[in-house]
């Protein structure tokens, strides 16, 4: 093959592989790890059925979160975002746990905040328990592995006041709990 025809294909094998490479399609690409981040305030009003009590037993847990929402359970909150449209945020879960007032716990699952821009975020956690002298604190750790802020390290904390387990030495036992909640995703 004579050298211009040479350096010819080669500059066709080049353009046809620059304009194959510069149309895959985004979906073809890997995704990038989101750069937004987010840290909001709120409350998460939790029931249980039966009562919490000194007895490890089967236990309904229904959690009711809001992230900067009012309502009767959640009287105060805030988020701030940077490189996201969110401002808010609800995750309402039902779990059938084996819980007693005094097991200090480590569980697992997996959480999905929705945002009031409507997209959602989850990601898998382990939540290690507290009691200290005046609260007991929830805190999950974990990584968002879907939807907005995908790749954020998630820390979310959620204090309650000892007080509020007084209820654990009545038969009924501790019915509800009203956590104050900090969520951060970096």
């Amino acid at each position: 093959m004579p050298r211009t025809g040479r350096a010819t294909t080669l500059a066709a094998l080049a353009a046809l592989s620059a304009l194959l490479l510069g149309s895959a399609s985004p979906a073809a690409q890997a995704a990038p790890a989101s750069l937004a981040t987010i840290n909001c305030t709120g409350w998460t009003y939790t029931t249980y059925s039966p009562g919490l009590t000194h007895t490890v037993r089967p236990t309904t847990v229904t959690v009711d979160g809001n992230l900067n929402v009012t309502g009767p359970h959640s009287p105060t909150g805030s988020c701030l975002a940077v490189g996201s449209t969110a401002s808010a945020g609800e995750r309402n879960v039902t779990a059938l746990l084996e819980l007693s007032c005094d097991q200090l716990l480590t569980e697992t699952g997996v959480e999905t905040v929705h945002w009031n821009n409507g997209t959602s975020s989850s990601f898998p956690f382990t939540a290690a328990v507290a009691r200290g002298l005046a609260t007991t604190v929830i805190t999950e750790t974990g990584t968002v592995t879907s939807g907005e802020f995908l790749g954020g390290a998630v820390v979310e904390t959620f204090t309650a006041p000892n007080l509020d387990l007084l209820a654990c030495d009545s038969p009924a036992g501790a019915t509800t709990l009203n956590f104050a909640t900090v969520l951060t995703v970096l």
